[in-house]
């Protein structure tokens, strides 16, 4: 984990102000730098909740941090999703949540909440 921290933040570090576009492993290749950024942020919070969750630790991820994180998923994600990199959205069980909006992001990319 700590090789791959490093490796993401030399990879930014080299992105300026002025990067209009950076290279990813995604299938469609180099992205808007602003998108890619946000993609970046996404996984890494979405997997941070999924290691979190596997072992038993309090979901790291709030309300406000999944609100943009929601925002920006819902722009991107859908053409992921047919090279499987998302699963289908899970849909709402009903009940209270603490986190109602970190929820609907985890359910708008195939997890579900606990």
């Amino acid at each position: 984990m700590k090789d791959a921290t490093e490796q993401t933040a030399a990879a930014w570090a080299t992105v300026s102000d002025d990067t209009e576009t950076v290279p990813t492993p995604l299938p469609h290749g180099d992205l808007p730098t602003p998108v890619a950024a946000v993609m970046c942020a996404l996984d890494a919070a979405v997997h941070a909740w999924d290691i979190a969750t596997a072992t038993g630790q309090p979901s790291p991820l709030d309300d406000e941090l999944a609100g943009h994180l929601l925002a920006a998923a819902q722009g991107t994600v859908e053409p992921l999703r047919q090279w499987g990199a998302y699963a289908p959205v899970v849909e709402a069980a009903g009940g209270h949540s603490s986190t109602p909006v970190a929820d609907d992001l985890l359910r708008y990319l195939g997890r579900t909440p606990r």
